[in-house]
Order: C-alpha cells, then sequence, then structure tokens
C-alpha cells in the first residue's frame, strides 16, 4: 500500500481502483462488475466498505445498480448532457422561485389564463 492510499479511506481506495477498470476498459460500458462478494474478497474490505465505494460510482454517474440483477457501467455522459442536466436543474429552481412569488402574491399561476392582477 503506498503513502497515498494510506491517506485516504478504504472505500475511497476501492472507489479509485473500480473507476481506473472502468477507464481503462477492464470493466466495459454495459458490462456488469463483480458481485458484491466478489468484491469483497477482492479487496479485502467489509461488505459497507463496497457498498460506501459504489455509492461514490453511483453518484458519479459510472455505475447503475439494478436490485437483483447487478450493477453495470454506464456510459460516459457527453459535455452537451451535462449541460442540459444543469440547465434543468436551474430551471426547476427558477419554477420553484416562481410559485413561491405567486403564494406570496396571493395569486393563483395558470398556464391558460394570465393574471388579472399586476405587479408593479
Amino acid at each position: 500500500m503506498t503513502q497515498d492510499e494510506r491517506s485516504r479511506t478504504k472505500y475511497q481506495v476501492v472507489a479509485d481502483a473500480l473507476r481506473a477498470k472502468i477507464a481503462d476498459g477492464t470493466y466495459a460500458v454495459d458490462s456488469r462488475l463483480p458481485t458484491k462478494d466478489e468484491l469483497v474478497t477482492l479487496h479485502s474490505v467489509a461488505p459497507g466498505t463496497i457498498d460506501r465505494a459504489l455509492e461514490v460510482l453511483r453518484g458519479e454517474g459510472l455505475i447503475e445498480t439494478t436490485h437483483g440483477v447487478g450493477t453495470f457501467v454506464r456510459a460516459p455522459k457527453s459535455e452537451a448532457d451535462l449541460a442540459n442536466e444543469g440547465l434543468a436543474a436551474r430551471v426547476a429552481r427558477l419554477e420553484a422561485q416562481m410559485m413561491d412569488v405567486y403564494a406570496n402574491l396571493g395569486l393563483s399561476p395558470s398556464a391558460d389564463q394570465p393574471s388579472s392582477r399586476r405587479v408593479g
């Protein structure tokens, strides 16, 4: 174990190892990762450590788990996909803010009817 690995938590070391194998094609897109029990044996860590490592990779969008089926490598997202996700999140926040404004003004938002009350 290197000095860098000693300064990182076990789940981070496992996540890094799995990330590297995904990057180098050992675990190709759409392929199934080893089972949790296999990963426990391969990395000599506790099951909870594997769970945390997989959670990190899921959060990064590198893997997807289907209960009862397995954990699979996902295709990397394109720059456009990432931009669209960011835009969708911003639109959702703006919609929530607008609903708050409507509520504070005592208005009922309707897509079909313009408001009869003017603001300002």
